[in-house]
């Protein structure tokens, strides 16, 4: 069995803590207070304060650290990193930054979501290096949390972004969703269940059919329907327009924390 240590296990990180326990790895989460992780220990996680130990006993070091926190942990911890698979679900941290404190390890930036814990999210990844062996392992390990893509870094921002934050988009119409049900006098438990298996359902037959969103969504809309006048209201609200600032203020911020933390890297 192989040892994952998860360090620093907030939300991401005891999100994908469950998910690589389900999965059959023997996982060591680390958080500063560890009574805030007691629900780890009943699915049989071993959870510590001790960084050392917990990247000494593992293959494998998942950092879900903050940006700010992640370089001087990483000094600390360097030379038990040594020669490991190092994975950073960092934002905003250049891969570049890590490698060069580590230059002995394989160094992979990565970026998932909450949705992992349930084997639903995503997770983009690049390296530093070209390693296929490596790059294979790491695939099986990041693929627990549901799909995963290698991607080019200088998408990691946009998809920290698109993804990372994305959960926190949908649960906010499918919250409005649901007061939308309540409004027209639907049971609070009714227009819940309603309107989060309407968005599952969606974006399933969505990645099922391949077809564009636009495609799928006009076999939805009659001439004279019910739906066009929902979708009246949609448009006269600029959601898409909202959707679309919210992604690209939260790129923004990425990049400007990159910016502010390491001045130096986005310059070159």
């Amino acid at each position: 069995m192989e040892t994952i240590s998860v360090i620093g296990a907030g939300t991401i990180g005891s999100a994908i803590s469950v998910s690589l326990n389900r999965a059959g790895y023997h996982v060591i989460a680390t958080r500063r207070r560890p009574d805030l992780n007691k629900a780890l220990v009943g699915y049989g996680i071993e959870v510590t304060s001790d960084n050392i130990y917990a990247v000494r006993s593992s293959e494998i070091s998942i950092l879900t650290l903050k940006p700010a926190d992640l370089i001087s942990e990483v000094r600390k911890l360097s030379k038990f990193l040594s020669g490991k698979i190092v994975i950073s679900m960092a934002a905003a941290v250049p891969i570049r930054v890590i490698s060069g404190l580590l230059p002995d390890s394989f160094i992979v930036r990565s970026m998932t979501n909450i949705a992992a814990e349930v084997n639903a999210g995503y997770t983009p990844f690049c390296t530093a290096e070209t390693d296929e062996e490596k790059i294979s392992l790491v695939r099986r390990v990041l693929g627990v949390f549901g799909e995963t893509d290698q991607v080019d870094e200088k998408y990691m921002d946009a998809l920290t972004a698109l993804s990372g934050s994305g959960p926190a988009y949908i649960l906010t119409i499918i919250e409005a969703m649901m007061y939308g049900g309540l409004k027209v006098g639907l049971p609070r438990s009714i227009a819940l269940k309603a309107s989060y298996q309407t968005v599952m359902g969606s974006a399933k037959l969505l990645a099922v059919s391949g077809d564009h969103p636009s495609a799928i969504k006009e076999k939805v809309i009659t001439p004279g329907g019910v739906t066009i006048d929902g979708i009246y209201e949609l448009e006269n609200g600029k959601i898409r327009t909202s959707i679309m600032k919210a992604i690209e203020s939260s790129t923004i911020k990425a990049r400007r924390i990159s910016k502010d933390l390491f001045p130096e890297e986005t310059e070159k």
